[in-house]
């Protein structure tokens, strides 16, 4: 019965390689003139947060904060901003369905035969995803989106949170502004 320890490795693999990684996406107006956005400050809506703790949404702020200030961008709070940011961690719960298969067979022409098996399992996991939208404040309208697709999956503990959060949010903000 080998299938089964073999099930459970490609499986471990599978969820190892969806939590490990994320996919990072963009678009952008191109018309926008985004050499005199100077300032920011955080939109705020009914949209909710898709399932996320305070504590993520915390964590993804702080983040979007510190990226944009590195960038040279300054928050305002008490005048008109440039521009407005809003963000959405958004975690959705997934399935992932693993089927080995494995089996023997023998024969020569015509004559042949053989005996297989097959073994699927289904494993749920959390499916977690960074947006990042930025609104012309003057206009009213979206200028650019970003997003990281899975930067949220697989964390267990705060500190993997800690550690990959940053990163999600610096990576989704590279090619803001655009040149």
């Amino acid at each position: 019965m080998r299938t089964l320890p073999l099930s459970a490795a490609l499986l471990s693999l599978a969820l190892l390689w969806a939590c490990g990684s994320y996919h990072v996406t963009y678009d952008y107006d191109v018309t926008a003139s985004y050499g005199r956005y100077k300032t920011f400050d955080y939109y705020t809506s009914k949209k909710g947060t898709g399932g996320t703790t305070s504590l993520m949404d915390k964590r993804v702020r702080a983040a979007v904060e510190q990226e944009l200030r590195a960038k040279g961008f300054m928050m305002e709070t008490k005048a008109d901003p440039d521009f407005l940011v809003t963000y959405y961690p958004i975690v959705k719960n997934r399935k992932v369905r693993t089927t080995v298969r494995s089996g023997w067979g023998w024969g020569y022409r015509p004559f042949y035969g053989g005996v297989g098996v097959s073994s699927s399992q289904v494993r749920n996991y959390k499916e977690g995803t960074i947006v990042i939208e930025i609104v012309d404040f003057k206009a009213n309208q979206m200028i650019w989106q970003g997003a990281a697709a899975g930067a949220l999956t697989g964390l267990e503990n705060p500190e993997d949170a800690n550690e990959v959060v940053p990163k999600a949010v610096r990576d989704i903000l590279a090619k803001f502004p655009p040149k």
